[in-house]
């Protein structure tokens, strides 16, 4: 099979070290596409989940070396996130890599059009969305019964030819709060991009895949992999998609 060639693709929210990470499709992603850059954008190894019980599975595993794997031959950079922000104790101290892929708080790219994009995981903006940790947390207690239902759920809509459905984001859709919370971040998010001097923002966070240009600057969620199954690619012409892996969709902004 002939892989989808890009420039660069944009992954966070893996929660590695969760049981509800779908790492055996993200390990299907790999084995279609192919790339210069990889940009792992926060929440890749989900510590706190893996400080209050172990879970670690084959497929975890094979991840991590996929991404060792890469790094030998491409860039691939690491931007922490809240889930593993364990690891920014080492960055205060000292430069800290991960095999040979460097750590970092934020980065900023230069696309092939020429525009600047502040990659950062973005809970550092998120201090009124700290009281909705059962929808943002995967350690919470709420949010694991969410994702265990929804799996049975798909597994029943799978028997009868449905396609996939997420309990998650029709939560999501329907909570106001969360609705508004979420149009916070994101404009925070681009207020501090303004203030920066880039052009826009690629993050991860919220679980929200999102792709959308607001008063001349450009916001991309490239989304999770727990529930949605997203990331966010730029091609070799320089546009960019987001991509519903489950879904076989795609959205696509020209910057």
């Amino acid at each position: 099979m002939k892989k989808i060639k890009f420039k660069s693709i944009f992954i966070s929210d893996i929660h590695l070290g969760t049981k509800h990470c779908k790492a055996s499709l993200l390990l299907d992603l790999f084995k279609k596409v192919k790339f210069e850059n990889l940009f792992l954008i926060g929440d890749i190894v989900d510590l706190w989940a893996l400080n209050s019980h172990w879970y670690w599975d084959r497929d975890h595993g094979k991840v991590i070396e996929k991404f060792l794997k890469y790094s030998r031959k491409r860039n691939v950079k690491y931007i922490l996130g809240n889930h593993d922000m364990l690891f920014r104790n080492l960055l205060i101290r000292n430069s800290f890599q991960f095999g040979e892929i460097p750590l970092s708080d934020h980065l900023i790219y230069q696309s092939i059009k020429g525009k600047r994009l502040l990659l950062i995981h973005g809970d550092q903006f998120d201090g009124f969305m700290r009281n909705l940790g059962w929808l943002y947390h995967l350690g919470d207690k709420t949010y694991d019964f969410v994702v265990f239902f929804n799996t049975i759920l798909n597994n029943l809509r799978k028997l009868f030819g449905k396609e996939y459905w997420s309990l998650a984001g029709y939560l999501k859709s329907k909570v106001k709060t969360v609705l508004a919370n979420v149009t916070k971040f994101e404009t925070i998010l681009l207020t501090y991009a303004k203030d920066h001097n880039v052009d826009g923002v690629i993050c991860g966070h919220t679980h929200s895949p999102s792709m959308k240009q607001m008063d001349g600057c450009i916001y991309m969620n490239d989304g999770d992999w727990v529930d949605s199954c997203t990331f966010i690619a730029e091609s070799l012409d320089g546009d960019f998609y987001l991509f519903d892996f489950k879904m076989n969709e795609m959205a696509r902004i020209s910057l």
